[in-house]
């Protein structure tokens, strides 16, 4: 039997949500690296469904803490909005960045690493067992009695699933192909423009979006293509999203039938939600993101933000109730605006007619235009100034 290692922090999963949560308290405090373990069945650099788009909220936390823009991206200066014959568009320089996972995430955890962090990786865990004073954590290699654990292993969580984390939380489903492509002659990249296509929701009863994002794999160019399904109204038919995808593809002259499929789930964001229970919290797509676009990276490394603050305050009171961590996050700038996406979530992905759509598509494109958003050279640095607080600095 495999000698019990007792640690103070154990983080299961090494996503940026994990990885956010260890640099954040290793930022507070260099000497909270020798009491965490950071464990998680993949090896980096790793394959990872992902759209891959990094905001400006993203990058403000990176900033935070300490760290410059380091992995390969490509800058979108355009957002183009399509439903049926109507666009319109929103613009930043950029307004957001897209990266490879596999690369992002491999950064993350070099950097962790590099702040003698131990992150175990090709080690999946297998059992959680919490007691009164630790939590017992069992992986292939070792057993575990960590005083807290943070379960930072995604949509598919084993930690949830372990200890039959029930809620009312949803999830929303997504699949997405790459195509490899000329970038000279593509206009997604010579313009730097990131398509979302709302057409599906009425065509195909989606409730949710197409997409072209324009990317680099191993420095060549492909379009990251999908479909994203909130599953807004769970009551509903389901969408086919293959069918979905194919149709959407086809209208672009590229046949799915080509290429390879991939898919994974994402779990929404509820304020109502269950987030902790003695000596175990959730964080990232663990604990739930955004419903409205599925933007997951920048709310996964904010996550690790409230985390850290969270753990820093049950070691220094000697509680680890985490009573109050669902408060702190629906407190916290990031997760109040999280909030108001999970609205509305609920309110677009709902109207089920044409008319209510067009309406409601009249509403936003006019909205954008009261804001800075329209205007191709806005550099959005800082967070809205509706997030902002005192405790929340811009970069």
């Amino acid at each position: 039997m495999a000698e019990i290692q007792h640690v103070d922090i154990l983080i299961v999963g090494s996503g940026p949500s994990g990885t956010s949560t260890a640099l954040h308290m290793v930022k507070n405090n260099p000497e909270w690296a020798k009491r965490i373990v950071v464990v998680d069945k993949a090896v980096h650099p790793r394959e990872k469904l992902c759209g891959g788009g990094v905001t400006h909220i993203g990058q403000n936390i990176l900033a935070r803490l300490g760290l410059p823009f380091e992995p390969k991206n490509f800058e979108v200066r355009e957002v183009r909005l399509l439903y049926q014959d109507k666009s319109y568009s929103f613009f930043g320089n950029p307004v957001f960045r897209i990266i490879r996972r596999d690369e992002f995430d491999h950064w993350l955890v070099k950097t962790a690493e590099s702040l003698n962090i131990t992150v175990r990786q090709g080690e999946a865990v297998t059992d959680v067992v919490p007691h009164d004073d630790y939590v017992e954590v069992t992986t292939e290699k070792a057993k575990f009695h960590a005083k807290t654990v943070v379960a930072a292993d995604g949509s598919r969580s084993f930690v949830r699933r372990r200890l039959k984390w029930d809620d009312d939380s949803r999830v929303a489903r997504l699949i997405e192909v790459l195509t490899p492509e000329n970038a000279r002659v593509q206009p997604e990249f010579r313009n730097g423009v990131a398509v979302f296509d709302f057409t599906p929701m009425t065509d195909h009863q989606l409730q949710g979006y197409y997409w072209d994002f324009p990317s680099y794999v191993n420095g060549q160019p492909y379009m990251n293509r999908g479909v994203f399904d909130s599953r807004a109204r769970p009551e509903r038919p389901k969408a086919n999203l293959k069918q979905t995808l194919g149709d959407s593809m086809a209208a672009r002259e590229r046949s799915l039938r080509d290429y390879k499929l991939k898919g994974h789930p994402i779990r929404w964001w509820g304020k109502d939600g269950r987030f902790a229970q003695p000596r175990i919290i959730l964080v990232g797509d663990a604990a739930g993101t955004d419903p409205l676009f599925g933007e997951g990276i920048s709310f996964a490394l904010g996550y690790g933000e409230v985390a850290a603050e969270a753990l820093e305050d049950a070691f220094a009171r000697q509680d680890f109730s985490f009573e109050t961590y669902k408060e702190k996050l629906q407190k916290h700038p990031l997760f109040v605006q999280l909030n108001i996406r999970t609205r509305l979530a609920r309110f677009a992905y709902v109207l089920k007619y044409p008319r209510l759509f067009r309406a409601g598509w009249w509403l936003a494109r006019h909205a954008i235009k009261l804001t800075r958003w329209r205007d191709p050279n806005y550099i959005p640095a800082e967070l809205p100034q509706i997030l902002l607080t005192d405790r929340v600095q811009t970069t």
